[in-house]
Parts: structure tokens; C-alpha cells; sequence
């Protein structure tokens, strides 16, 4: 199958922040499992061009080159709609947009962007009926995986008691002081962990400037084979499955497979839903509260017997159940592409 694939190649954006999330996961993938694929970083060529020349260098793209499925993975709106809408109806190409956080983007991002593709996916089982309301059918409940062909499970001498690895937003710098404060020794590496209220003041009045604001935001980012050696050096591996806005309801994360996959132990904040893809208590260990996290973080310290057989079993169902290798055979399959 010949694929045009239209994501960011860089993480937001910017190069210096090393490749992205959907070019490790989907792009990487989409060639280990053999397809032909061909690449659109459509937010570096909207830097470039603009939305109206960059959306037509899309459709001329297809135009000529006749792929048999355009995949894209939306940032924001960048692309021109009618653009989109024209290689839909104009076009044999099949287009497919993977819709990210429609938990708590759908109304304001999603509802809006949805009808410009042949097919659309979603990874929230209750956005389903949203997307009935505003009339699109076509829509494919799927779920955040792992990159198996990068991700995996490698015995190395343990670093770590508990680590985190993401991003220091709504509640989680207040919950890593709480585990500290008993006794835990708690690793955490991701953007904005060393912000702080007065770095925002000082570039406020200009004592920062952007850079140096970026670099201090930065500082404690870490690549993908970094976070890979986390997973695998740690006892206990945290996860937290509320978002940037913190408001809406708690969603399954791409964490719940890649650690898992990794052969490594899960400590997840409960979403729901998540016990339909890994068994609670035997393949991932859950927790809805503070208290809850920091009794069930002693407990599988001490016993590393059966830390050992849950994380054991995590895996096996990760590798067997959740790469994205399956999930995409699964959509390209209801997509009628294969």
C-alpha cells in the first residue's frame, strides 16, 4: 500500500526538540511493517508557504503521486479545509485523520474538522456519540499502542525505585512533592520541571528572555532513548492519565502500552476504560487517589515477586494485544485498504 503521511516530523514543530511523538509511533512503524511511505511535514512547509500553498502542495501531491491512503495527524489548523474536503471528493486516495484528545478537544478542535476526511479515528469511546450528533459517520474507535520495533524489553540493572517521566502540568508537581515528602525517592524527568512562578515573572518584566525561558522549560526534557532506559531501570514506573486540561475527565495514554511494552512495572492513574485493554491487579496496577498511589507504591516495593509477575504479564499482553502494528492492520482493515 503507498501511504502520503502528513504529520509534524519534529516535536511541535522544533527541530531542536528532536522528532516527535507520531514519528516514532506511526511513522515508524508504518515502514517496519513494509508500506510505502512517503513523507508531508505539512507544519514545517506551513512555516514556509502559508495554509493555501502548503494545502495545495498537498493535493498536487496526491494528484501525481496517487497514494492509496493519506494518513494525518492534525496539530491545529494548519491545513486550508476546503483543501482537504477537495482531495476527498476529487480524489481516489482514501484520507484518514488519527484525532488525539478528543476528550477534551472535540467540541472546540475535532467537530470542525472531522467531515474533511474519508475516515477518522478516535481513541474515546464516548466521543462516539458526539460524532453522531454532527452527522459523520465514519468514525474508528481505536487506542494509543506501542512501538514494539522500538520499544522493548531488556533486563538492565535497576536505577530507579519509582520514576515519572512527562510533562510538570496541572497537579503533578504538587503529587511528586506529596511522594516525596514520605519517604519515596521519586525520579521525574520531562519539560517544565524546573519552572518555577518567578521564572513567568521575570519574563514578565524582561529579566528572561524568550531563550532563556525555552532553555530553563527545557532543561530537564529528555530523547526517546532516554526515556526507554527509564522505563526499563525502574522499579515502579508512574503514570498519570489526566491532561494539560485538567478539568476534563482522566483518558488512557500512550504510557499505558509503551511502559508495559518496555517489560516494566505500571502504576497508572485509574481512566476509564482502561481495563478493557490491561487486566487491573494483574497486568497494570491502578490507583484513583493520592493516598491510594503512595500506600500501593510501598507495597510493590516490598514485594518484588509479584511486581515482577504483573510487570511479566503487562508485556505479553502489550506486545500481543497493543502494538500499533494491530492497530493499524485493524483500521486500514475497516478502511476496506486491506
Amino acid at each position: 500500500m503507498k501511504i502520503l503521511y502528513a504529520a509534524t516530523r519534529y516535536d511541535y514543530g522544533i527541530p531542536q526538540r528532536g522528532f516527535s511523538f507520531e514519528h516514532y509511533n506511526f511513522y515508524e512503524t508504518l515502514i517496519r511493517m513494509g508500506y510505502e511511505v512517503e513523507y508531508f511535514d505539512y507544519v514545517d512547509l506551513h512555516k514556509k508557504h502559508g495554509s493555501i500553498e502548503m494545502s495545495k502542495m498537498l493535493y498536487d501531491r496526491i494528484k501525481d503521486g496517487k497514494p492509496d491512503l493519506l494518513f494525518t495527524f492534525l496539530f491545529t489548523d494548519q491545513f486550508d479545509p476546503a483543501m482537504l474536503k477537495r482531495i476527498k471528493q476529487e480524489t481516489s486516495t482514501v484520507t484518514f485523520n488519527w484525532f488525539a484528545d478528543d476528550h477534551w478537544r472535540f467540541d472546540s478542535f475535532t467537530r470542525y474538522w472531522a467531515d474533511c476526511f474519508s475516515y477518522v479515528s478516535t481513541t474515546d469511546i464516548r466521543s462516539l456519540e458526539k460524532y453522531k450528533a454532527i452527522g459523520y459517520h465514519n468514525v474508528l474507535l481505536t487506542q494509543w499502542g506501542v512501538n514494539h520495533f522500538l520499544y522493548s524489553k531488556i533486563e538492565r540493572p535497576m536505577q530507579h525505585d519509582v520514576s515519572f517521566v512527562g510533562q510538570a502540568h496541572g497537579e503533578r508537581q504538587k503529587i511528586v512533592r506529596t511522594v516525596r515528602k514520605n519517604g519515596i525517592d521519586m525520579f521525574v524527568k520531562g519539560t517544565h520541571w524546573n519552572l518555577r512562578p518567578w521564572h513567568l515573572y521575570a519574563r514578565k518584566i524582561h529579566l528572561l528572555t524568550d531563550s532563556m525561558l525555552d532553555e530553563i522549560i527545557n532543561r530537564t526534557r529528555i530523547s526517546q532513548e532516554e526515556m526507554i532506559g527509564i522505563f526499563q531501570t525502574s522499579r515502579i514506573n508512574l503514570n498519570f492519565t489526566a491532561s494539560s486540561q485538567t478539568h476534563f475527565r482522566k483518558q488512557i495514554k500512550g504510557r499505558n502500552f509503551e511502559i508495559p511494552g518496555c517489560g516494566a512495572f505500571q502504576l497508572s492513574e485509574y481512566a476509564e476504560g482502561i481495563d478493557e485493554y490491561l487486566e487491573c491487579d494483574k497486568e497494570i496496577v491502578c490507583f484513583s487517589s493520592t493516598p491510594e498511589m503512595i500506600e500501593k507504591i510501598f507495597y510493590y516495593l516490598e514485594h518484588e515477586d509479584e511486581r515482577k509477575a504483573i510487570a511479566d504479564a503487562g508485556y505479553r499482553r502489550a506486545i500481543h494485544d497493543h502494538t500499533y502494528e494491530r492497530r493499524f492492520h485493524d483500521l486500514f482493515h475497516r478502511m476496506g485498504l486491506e
